[in-house]
């Protein structure tokens, strides 16, 4: 039975590290696409002279702080508490 609990806990630490490993390699990919959004966006609105233009920065800003937090903040350690 302690073999199995053992072998449970260390089964859910591979998991949880996949998991920020993940995160952290998608923030890569997600982060290059937010910086260029904001350029591109910014760039328009001032271009148009339209700042509306810049509503989609964000929900952008919102899935990018979580990202950013699952992967090297303490969202994992906080769900744990």
């Amino acid at each position: 039975l302690e073999r199995q609990l053992l072998m449970q806990n260390q089964m859910r630490e591979r998991q949880t590290a996949m998991q920020i490993a993940w995160t952290r390699e998608f923030l890569k990919y997600f982060g290059t696409f937010f910086g260029f959004a904001a350029i591109g966006l910014t760039a328009g609105a001032i271009k148009k002279k339209k700042p509306g233009i810049l509503l989609p920065m964000v929900p952008l800003s919102f899935v990018f702080a979580y990202q950013y937090d699952m992967g090297y903040g303490t969202l994992l350690q906080r769900m744990k508490g």
